[in-house]
């Protein structure tokens, strides 16, 4: 039995009545972990449609340990969690230690070293991880806590995990998004208090990086340096923005203070959803809904 107190809510839940546990082994299994959230999404692949979706908030959860102990908590009440017949069982894991790599410079035996340039691992804490991108000859290198990892193995015992790095899942997207549109478009994807920023033109991804930020001012600050580095004018790019803002937040605002053009991003194309989804905003979730993108 799990003695560890209640730290999350149940901020949203939806699922396709048409669902059913049975139709495990023709689904796969989205598992988001940050900091502050657990979210999990589930797709039929048969029908190429997403047919759960259930979001936990965590609260007062400060360390990885806290966190691993909520989704052992969730687990435990949840028929999802504990199904092992899923076709795929995909778990992105949300932290700033991640790094590209190109292919033809990639050796598996030194991951943990090109890891080093870029972050400030504890490997006797963290366990490093790598995701190929076939479509852009990249690997990306990252950490996961280790404590976080070993309660995914444990929930999963039966089933081999697929971990990606969030930003593996956001670029994905992005590209999947961007399509055949011509020039360079900025995306941002907003996390309590953490910002992602990438740049994608017609030949592919151009720029990704991660930023802390406390304040509205932290936020438009990188969103700018990032446009003056990659040599972009606010004044006349279109910026389109994912994740937990709101059209009425000061986020949003600031950003249209200081950029022409802001849009929030719609759900991912090529792909079906429950009509149970049209209540959702179509800029939220886009991080488990491009996990689908995945290989």
């Amino acid at each position: 039995m799990n003695n560890s107190s209640t730290h999350f809510r149940l901020a949203h839940k939806i699922h396709d009545e048409a669902f059913t546990l049975s139709e495990a082994t023709k689904c796969n299994l989205y598992i988001k972990i940050s900091p502050k959230t657990i979210r999990i999404g589930v797709a039929d692949t048969e029908r190429n449609k997403f047919v759960v979706l259930e979001d936990y908030e965590l609260m007062t959860v400060f360390s990885p340990l806290q966190v691993a102990e909520q989704l052992s908590l969730i687990a435990e009440t949840n028929p999802l969690l504990k199904e092992q017949r899923w076709l795929h069982v995909r778990v992105s894991v949300s932290n700033k230690f991640f790094t590209l790599v190109p292919v033809t410079l990639y050796d598996p035996a030194h991951k943990e070293d090109y890891l080093r340039l870029h972050s400030d691992l504890n490997l006797q804490q963290d366990i490093v991880l790598s995701y190929r991108h076939s479509d852009m000859e990249a690997v990306n290198i990252f950490a996961m806590e280790g404590v976080i990892y070993r309660m995914a193995a444990s929930l999963f015992s039966e089933r081999p995990i697929q971990h990606v790095h969030q930003t593996s899942a956001l670029m994905k997207g992005a590209l999947h998004q961007t399509g055949r549109k011509t020039g360079r478009n900025v995306y941002v994807f907003v996390e309590e208090n953490y910002l992602t920023i990438l740049v994608v033109s017609e030949t592919g991804l151009q720029f990704c990086n991660i930023f802390p930020y406390m304040s509205a001012e932290d936020f438009i600050y990188y969103v700018i340096f990032v446009m003056q580095e990659q040599k972009m004018n606010p004044e006349q790019e279109t910026i389109t923005v994912w994740g937990d803002i709101t059209h009425d937040s000061g986020l949003f605002s600031i950003l249209t203070k200081y950029i022409r053009h802001v849009h929030l991003g719609k759900k991912p194309i090529d792909v079906a959803y429950s009509y149970k989804f049209d209540d959702l905003f179509e800029h939220r979730y886009f991080e488990i809904y491009t996990l689908h993108f995945c290989e």
